[in-house]
């Protein structure tokens, strides 16, 4: 009886850690004196080179200014997890392409197999000039199939 309460317990707290990052952040956030937002796009690919059930999922992330202005050249993001119900996928993100003025992309290979078709919460962990991370999440973002 003791052995399912505390087992009840480390699962509850386990699911409580795990959404905690899509429960916490915001659409918006004001780093370094700019405010910034994600745009994402999420896809597989099922062209006749892929594999029958497809590519895994890749995750493009552009962190923007939401008016236009200059991103702080220090602001980077280091990871992101996408929440497709109860399931999760957390990973770093890799800056790949130089910087623009007004917003940066990361992008995140190799996941899941889930959709296309179907829609998920995205949160990405941002960190500013002095180390501090913040949370930017974008909700309902559907994942579409490339042939």
């Amino acid at each position: 009886m003791t052995y399912s309460r505390l087992s009840l317990a480390a699962v509850t707290v386990a699911v409580i850690a795990c959404s905690s990052e899509r429960l916490l952040a915001p659409p918006l956030v004001t780093i370094d004196g700019a405010t910034v937002r994600a745009e994402v796009a999420l896809w597989r690919d099922f062209a006749p080179s892929s594999p029958p059930d497809g590519q895994p999922l890749v995750a493009t992330l552009r962190i923007q200014t939401a008016d236009g202005s200059p991103i702080p050249s220090t602001l980077t993001a280091d990871s992101v997890w996408l929440y497709n119900g109860a399931a999760v996928w957390a990973t770093a993100v890799v800056e790949e392409q130089p910087r623009s003025a007004s917003y940066f992309d990361v992008v995140a290979r190799n996941g899941p197999k889930w959709g296309p078709g179907i829609e998920v919460d995205v949160v990405v962990r941002l960190r500013d000039s002095g180390g501090r991370s913040m949370l930017l999440q974008t909700p309902r973002q559907f994942i579409f199939r490339s042939d």
